[in-house]
């Protein structure tokens, strides 16, 4: 069976990876002289938008047959609305991943347990490589073939500004701040190399390009930011949903086939799924639309969650922080095992239709005659 995978980042990979544990040595086409996104950062993959698995890296690899060394395990949490603050702390929140290409970050992980050769400096063409090869993987990590294919739903647009900055930290904690000043729809957050080197990145949901290094100077400014800035980036990004995830011969997995989740943006995990999902649909010969199925659903899941988050002002904010750090919730939230994101719909309707009525509340009522 011959196959081509184009696009070497982690849902190519672990497709990759799944094939030749199935005996089959795809094909793989990646543009860039090298695997991993073009800036270093480090993405968390937290326990709760997984849940009932406890341990992800135990479960990618007995499930998924993929072996993982995170940078550190996620005990801390820190915060940051408005006008409230709050800390939380666990025993184990998931983990902290390099990205990009490093030598410790997951692509490299990835590319360097594979035997099948990359093909570097080459730009797969999807439709001339359906005609070649009895599948089609496309892993190019945007919605540009789905998007010809016709099967590509927008969700919303960000821009993501970032930069590698030097400092002290904590490697177990994350640092996130929410303020529609300079955040609109999404947040900032700060995550460690190091003790002495981090990734600071700002989301601003459906910003204009020009717009988006005015909202970084807030957010340093209004933050008291002050680190050493060893490296800057500047991305956009459109999230989506896609379907079906398999057209003809023709399979589209990670970012590509919208396999990105929405709410948080984590989408390391759903992206590995995907390519490991599409390889045994391929070596048995079997629906990759259906067999992903439960994937898609919680990635629909998470639509409706950002699509709540986008609405959200900073009073709001205010409030959802609080109320994620009230000593019951807190303890549904990080320790146990509740599914949360099920529920974290219903969950933010119901916080925000408590400001709702409580506004009505003090408006003053008319007297009667």
């Amino acid at each position: 069976m011959r196959v081509a995978i184009i696009g070497a980042g982690v849902s190519g990979l672990a497709c990759a990876h799944e094939l030749e544990r199935l005996g089959i040595y795809p094909d793989i086409f990646e543009e860039r002289p090298r695997c991993g996104e073009l800036f270093p950062h480090v993405a968390g993959i937290l326990q709760l938008m997984n849940r009932p698995v406890r341990d992800q890296l135990e479960w990618l690899k007995k499930e998924y047959h993929l072996e993982i060394h995170p940078l550190a395990t996620w005990k801390k949490i820190t915060m940051n609305a408005p006008r409230v603050k709050r800390v939380v702390r666990s025993g184990n929140f998931g983990y902290f991943l390099e990205r990009g290409q490093g030598p410790r970050s997951l692509e490299t992980q990835l590319v360097n347990s594979l035997k099948s050769r990359v093909n570097y400096n080459c730009r797969g063409d999807y439709s001339a490589l359906a005609g070649e090869y009895d599948y089609v993987v496309v892993a190019t990590g945007n919605r540009q073939v789905a998007a010809t294919l016709g099967i590509w739903k927008d969700i919303f647009s960000t821009m993501v500004r970032g930069a590698v900055v030097q400092g002290k930290f904590d490697p177990e904690e994350l640092i996130m701040w929410v303020n529609t000043d300079y955040a609109l729809g999404a947040y900032a957050y700060l995550t460690a190399f190091s003790p002495t080197r981090a990734s600071l990145v700002l989301i601003h949901a459906n910003a204009k390009p020009g717009e988006t290094e005015r909202h970084w100077v807030t957010f340093l400014k209004k933050e008291k930011l002050d680190y050493h800035i060893e490296e800057n980036f500047l991305l956009e990004h459109v999230a989506g949903t896609a379907y079906p995830h398999q057209v003809g011969n023709i399979l589209l997995v990670g970012a590509a086939g919208g396999f990105m989740e929405s709410f948080l943006g984590f989408g390391t995990v759903s992206s590995l799924r995907s390519g490991v999902l599409a390889a045994r649909a391929i070596r048995g010969n079997r629906c990759f639309t259906k067999l992903a199925d439960k994937l898609d659903q919680e990635m629909r899941r998470s639509v409706r969650l950002r699509e709540i988050i986008n609405t959200m002002e900073n009073k709001d904010y205010d409030r959802l922080v609080a109320t994620a750090t009230s000593p019951i919730i807190k303890q549904l939230f990080y320790n146990t095992n509740f599914p949360v994101l099920k529920y974290a719909g219903d969950i933010l309707e119901l916080v925000r239709a408590s400001v709702n009525w409580e506004k009505k509340s003090i408006l003053p009522t008319k007297r009667s005659k």
